[in-house]
Order: C-alpha cells, then structure tokens, then sequence
C-alpha cells in the first residue's frame, strides 16, 4: 500500500512539472504567419463609430503611406493627439504617461527577411506618439527607432512584400496595429510620418482634405496641420500630400 502511494504521488509531481505553459501570443495577420487570424475574425470586427468611444475598445487599425524611397530609407510613423487639442500633453515628453498618446500593440505582417527591421522595432512599442523610440523599445542592428515602424509593401502577389490589404501598388509603407479607441477623439487619430536618411525628417504642415472611401467621414476637428485617420479602419494617405482614403476592413 506505501509503495502504491509513493508510486502515485511521483507520478502526480511530474505530470504537474510537465504541463505545458500558457505562452501568450502576438497577432500575426499577414502572409506565411504562423497563425494567422480567420477570416470569420476579420468579418465580424465591427469598427468603432467616429461618434463613439467605449474604454478600452481595442480595434485592428492599419495605415498606409504612399511614398518612393531609395534603399536604406525607412519609415515611422508619429502620432496620438496635438496638444493643441489636448494642453495636459505640453512640455511632456514621456509616451508612457502623455494623455497625447494612444495605447497600440503592432501586429506582425508575416515571416522573412522584409519584415525584419519591421518586427524588430515594433517589439516595445506600446504607443502612437510624437515622441520617436519608447523607452525599452526594439533596435535593429543598433540602430533605434524613430517611431512606430512601417514596412515597404506592394500588391504584387508572390513578391516577399506582398500584403492582401495594399489595393493599390508598390511603395505602400504599411503598419498593421491594435489601437485603443476609446484614447482618441471621437474615433480619430493624428499622424505624421518620418523618413530616415536622405531628405530625412517629418512632413511638412498638412491641410488635408476630406477623405473618400467606405469609411470615409468628418473628423470632429479641423484645426490640425496632421493627416488623421479613423481607429478600426484601414487609412491610406501620402507622404506630404493632403489627399486620403478611409476604408472599413471586410
């Protein structure tokens, strides 16, 4: 009887020792991922309205930036709130604590060699700010990040750059996140993007005009040199352009 207890409680010591960890996951929604979303996900995201914010309201949000680079550019994109609209934000510098910044999480856009600056980067970047790299923020190859990271991509299948959402062509810098609405206003975000290297820098002062596509609606505000896009949607703009196209994922 002593021997049959002992035999069962080692046993019970190491089926506890070999139970498999829960390992958390980082959404992947591009090609040749690992796990992908399903499309059943997909169709049933309900954007949120630009007339309605709930907390913590996470939303797949992605962004375009048509733009034609020489190699060994890259592109970030800078964002949030102005402090024009939001003053609690002057003087502050720290993502972390400014009420000018939007909570994020960066999605992968699949595996290989195009994505790596993309994924290295991305890997602490925890919000859309105006403020460059966030403190424990990934680096590629020493080298810092000047934002939320952007990916080249195009629309040509079997290209490594291909991605499902470019309609459009190449020299489409993409960044495919989970944003929180409810840290926005009224479902609206500003951005600028910034080039690195050759004619580095943000963009100029943007005026942009009212955007077309099936998401396409007034911003709660105007008085704005940023292009804005909609929380929940896929928002392709230019670099240094004022045009804009909002659309509802499908």
């Amino acid at each position: 009887m002593l021997f049959s207890l002992a035999v069962i409680g080692f046993l019970s010591v190491v089926q506890s020792q070999t139970t498999t960890p829960d390992i958390p996951t980082v959404p992947c929604y591009g090609p040749d991922c690992l796990a992908t979303k399903s499309s059943t996900e997909i169709i049933t995201t309900t954007p949120i309205s630009s007339s309605t914010s709930s907390p913590g309201i996470t939303q797949r949000t992605v962004v375009f930036v048509y733009k034609v680079t020489s190699t060994g550019q890259d592109m970030f994109v800078l964002g949030g709130i102005d402090q024009q609209i939001r003053p609690g934000c002057t003087g502050v510098t720290n993502a972390e604590i400014s009420p000018c910044a939007i909570s994020i999480e960066v999605n992968s856009l699949g595996n290989g060699t195009s994505w790596e600056k993309y994924d290295a980067w991305r890997i602490g970047d925890t919000k859309l700010d105006w403020y460059g790299a966030e403190k424990g923020q990934g680096t590629y190859m020493g080298t810092s990040a000047s934002g939320t990271p952007m990916a080249l991509t195009t629309n040509v299948k079997g290209k490594p750059e291909y991605q499902e959402l470019n309609k459009w062509g190449e020299n489409y810098w993409m960044v495919d996140m989970e944003m929180d609405c409810s840290e926005t206003e009224e479902g609206w975000f500003e951005l600028k993007f910034f080039l690195t290297y050759f004619g580095a820098g943000n963009e100029g002062d943007i005026y942009q005009l009212r955007c077309t596509g099936t998401g396409a609606e007034d911003p709660p505000y105007t008085n704005t040199k940023n292009h804005m896009g909609r929380c929940g949607f896929i928002n392709v703009f230019t670099f240094n352009g004022f045009s804009c196209e909002i659309n509802a994922f499908d």
